[in-house]
């Protein structure tokens, strides 16, 4: 791998992450597809990236997450509403991510094919619900509860799915719970930083990303770009309707289950 490579492969991870695609899939289809890399080692990296992008989410939101760690600490037993949720949607994402990952080796991809229709049209029918919504939704992230954090944790876990993207399940999940867009992203964008920091380590220590210099440098970019994604997306958060972007998620994931049949 060369410098501008690994550059433009850390680059499309930091603005995938966080956008309704995969950005697994992409970065993985751009290393293999384009400069030639075998697969295992392309989807291996793209994982490495993840490390950068959860790096700039612990950036951006890092007084949140202060808040989090300091009321773990000092009341384990009765957390606030918002740490309770980020650890059962933790928790309840990760046995279906295991699951599904151990099972894209069993199932045909027929199977797979039919799983993704499936999640495509829920969204499809999510998107319509939001468009036709005359507001979004007010609740804050004050008022998640138990029922939010499981379905965000299947959302999650559904991810591992191939051509999923993880930010577009979670988002949309949480808009159909009613919660208000910023709130949405800012819970979603949190959620990721244990799942993405997991993989990304896993990444270094089985491939050895951590000795090399153009592996670094990809993953500085893309802690760069993502952080500034970020950023730019929270800017515009109340002023976007989701709607849309929930409906063109459902239908690039419907296609790529066509594509996969």
């Amino acid at each position: 791998m060369t410098l501008p490579e690994a550059t433009l492969l850390g680059l499309i991870q930091g603005l995938a992450e966080w956008l309704p695609v995969s950005s697994e899939g992409v970065v993985t289809a751009v290393y293999s597809l384009v400069f030639g890399a075998d697969l295992p080692d392309a989807v291996n990296f793209s994982l490495w990236l993840h490390l950068g992008t959860a790096l700039s989410a612990l950036a951006a939101f890092r007084s949140d997450v202060w808040d989090v760690l300091r009321d773990i600490a000092g009341r384990p037993t009765s957390p606030s509403p918002v740490t309770a949720y980020l650890i059962l949607a933790t928790l309840s994402s990760a046995p279906i991510g295991f699951l599904l990952l151990i099972g894209l080796f069993e199932f045909s991809d027929i199977l797979g094919a039919i799983a993704m229709a499936a999640v495509g049209l829920l969204m499809l029918i999510t998107g319509a619900v939001l468009i036709k919504s005359k507001s979004s939704g007010t609740r804050t992230r004050d008022d998640v509860s138990w029922p939010d954090a499981i379905l965000t944790g299947i959302a999650q876990g559904l991810a591992a799915l191939p051509g999923l993207s993880r930010s577009g399940l979670t988002v949309s999940a949480l808009l159909w719970r009613g919660l208000d867009r910023r709130e949405a992203l800012t819970l979603s964008f949190i959620l990721s930083i244990p799942a993405s920091a997991g993989a990304g380590i896993y990444a270094a220590v089985s491939a050895g990303y951590y000795a090399s210099p153009e592996a670094a440098v990809a993953l500085a970019v893309s802690a760069l770009t993502g952080f500034a994604t970020i950023k730019a997306l929270m800017s515009v958060a109340r002023r976007l309707n989701f709607g849309w972007f929930v409906l063109v998620l459902g239908a690039g994931i419907i296609a790529g289950a066509i594509l996969m049949w």
